[in-house]
């Protein structure tokens, strides 16, 4: 499996990508006939990711976390694409990244350092 958000390869750990596709439009309540209807007109939709990755023994400076922090900031579409063979893809895509949530675990002074961070995207038009 390999994932990229704007040229940069994210390890997801299993199971750590998440889907989704809301659908956007007006929904009015109508009495008809004696009976409740809810009438829906359909705009869209928006996709959104949420993705759980992780780095190991990488730098701050040079953390793919902090570069997705930085470009959270500034606002602009990055690319993004997954490519799971068969089981899914999404075809190079523009996304806004709405989230960047990095978590540092505590224990005993480990030999090697993993660094865990959850991203939110949602596919920019």
């Amino acid at each position: 499996m390999t994932v990229t958000i704007d040229s940069k390869t994210l390890n997801v750990e299993g199971g750590g990508i998440g889907e989704n596709v809301e659908v956007v439009g007006s929904f009015v309540d109508k009495w008809q006939d004696a009976t409740y209807r809810k009438e829906a007109k359909i705009f869209g939709s928006v996709r959104s990711w949420t993705l759980r990755c992780y780095e190991e023994n990488v730098q701050w400076s040079s953390s793919v976390a902090k570069h997705l922090q930085d470009k959270a900031k500034e606002g602009n579409k990055v690319s993004f694409s997954i490519d799971e063979g068969n089981l899914h893809s999404v075809s190079s895509t523009n996304v806004y990244i709405l989230g960047v949530n990095v978590d540092y675990p505590r224990g005993s002074k480990p030999t090697s350092f993993v660094r865990y961070f959850t991203l939110k995207l949602q596919e920019a038009p």
